[in-house]
Order: structure tokens, then sequence, then C-alpha cells
């Protein structure tokens, strides 16, 4: 009879601590995780991204070898205005890069180079109403530039008189700076999404471009941690912040969140 009630209240006693164990388990898994898997950050032209002038900066800038990368896509308006992805500017006010989603054209991307047009782009079966992510690059190697858009090269030339200067302009992702004045009169908004900006102290060669194109998740795979030593800015957006944009590559540019709006739109869509 004791064996049988020993038998009896070891039984309870695993039940209970299974209980026990089951209501941890069900309360651990109410509590609100960390939100990561954020792919994008959607603009509504309330807000941009500042990236602090920095000695890094100006030595890409005026360097000999840099590329910009981005992921970006539009809304379904038809701006009549155009449209920031990427600027810095110099100490007059002016462009001295800039990548710009064209007015009235949904076809349209402009590039300035050294305060100056470098080209207006009609990209083929481009449509920036259409929510579709685009990848464009811009290199430069000595006094040649090159605009590449969906991993095809779109435009080349040599500058003779290249002079690449940014003075204490900051960089700014989603809008641009306007004259008079350096680092004054915000505007040409962003609408859309930007997904992931790099940007490097030397020139990815043609095959680079197309593999990343092909395969934007693949960073990290695709180069050594020496190659990565090249990044000068990363920003991937995947983990929701709310002041800072934290600069992954390493050079502290961290990119701050300036604007009208202190609400930031965070979005799945993207690349992985």
């Amino acid at each position: 009879m004791k064996v049988s009630i020993n038998v009896k209240i070891i039984k309870i006693i695993v039940r209970i601590s299974l209980v026990f164990i089951v209501s941890i388990l069900f309360i651990m898994s109410c509590e609100e995780e960390p939100k990561t898997g954020i792919n994008s950050l959607r603009f509504e032209g309330d807000y941009y991204l500042e990236i602090p002038n920095s000695a890094s900066i100006k030595s890409l800038v005026a360097g000999k070898y840099f590329t910009i990368e981005m992921w970006a896509a539009g809304n379904s308006s038809s701006p009549d205005i155009a449209r920031t992805l990427f600027m810095v500017g110099n100490n007059e006010g002016g462009n001295e890069i800039g990548i710009y989603q064209g007015p009235y054209d949904s076809s349209l991307v402009w590039v300035y180079v050294d305060d100056k047009l470098f080209g207006s782009f009609n990209i083929p079966n481009l449509d920036w109403r259409v929510k579709k992510i685009h990848y464009l690059s811009l290199v430069r190697v000595d006094n040649f530039i090159s605009f590449y858009f969906d991993g095809t090269l779109r435009g080349m030339k040599s500058i003779s008189d290249l002079d690449l200067d940014i003075g204490s302009s900051n960089m700014l992702i989603g809008a641009d700076y306007d004259p008079p004045g350096v680092n004054s009169n915000e505007g040409n908004f962003w609408y859309g999404y930007i997904d992931e900006v790099r940007i490097w102290n030397k020139d990815l060669i043609s095959t680079d471009v197309e593999f990343h194109y092909k395969n934007p998740d693949k960073l990290t795979q695709h180069y050594s941690n020496e190659g990565l030593n090249n990044l000068v800015g990363l920003w991937r957006f995947n983990n929701e912040e709310s002041e800072v944009m934290p600069d992954e590559s390493g050079s502290q540019n961290d990119a701050y969140i300036r604007g009208y709006n202190s609400i930031v739109y965070w979005d799945t869509f993207g690349v992985d």
C-alpha cells in the first residue's frame, strides 16, 4: 500500500512539474520579441537620413576610386520635381554627387557629378510607380564615372576636370540640400522605399556590380573580412531603429533621422 501511495505522489509531482514548465513556455512565447527582419525604410516625404561630414567621407569623395550602391523602389505617384535617393553637396550649396528619380517621366533617373548633370537616363521598362526594387550603382575610376541600373551599364564618360570637394557638406539619403549656403534648405524628398546603401572606397568592376544586383543578400559571403574593409558606409535597415541607423561598416558613419515627422516607417518589402 505504501509503495502504491508513493507512486501516486511521484505521478502528481511529475504532472505539476509539466504544467509549470508548459506555463513558463507559454508566458515566454507571449513576451514581445525584438523586432527584426525589417528589409527597408518607407519614405513619404517627411523624413530623411543625414550622415554627418567626416574625414572618411571627404577622403572617399575626393579620392580616385569609389562605389555607391543602393536598392530602392518608388511609389505610385509621378512627381513634378526630382526626388532624391542620394546626395552630398559642397560649400556653395551645389550638388557634388546626386542620384534622383527624374520629374514627370516615371522611367527617368538623373545623376549629378561635380555639380553638373552627368546623365539623364531613360531606363527601358522602368516605371517608378510600380512597387519593384531596383539596384543603382555609381562608380569612379580616376576621371571615369560609370552609372549602372539593375546591373547594366547605362552610362560612362571621362570628365577631364573632375574635382570633387564636399567641403563641410553632410551626406543625405532621401533628400538634398539646395542653395544658398551649405547644409541648408532640405528638399526634393524621396517617396518610396530604400532597402540598403553601401559606400566603398574602391571601384567595383562590372562583374561585381552584376553579382551584387543578382545576389543582394550575399555581401558577407562574396567578400572576405579583408575585402569588407573597403566599406566606408553600410546601412542595411534590417532592424528597427528610432533615431540613428548604425553604420555596419565599422567606419562610424551613422545615419541620423531628420525631418518633420518623428515617426519612421518600416517595411518588410525589399531584399532579404
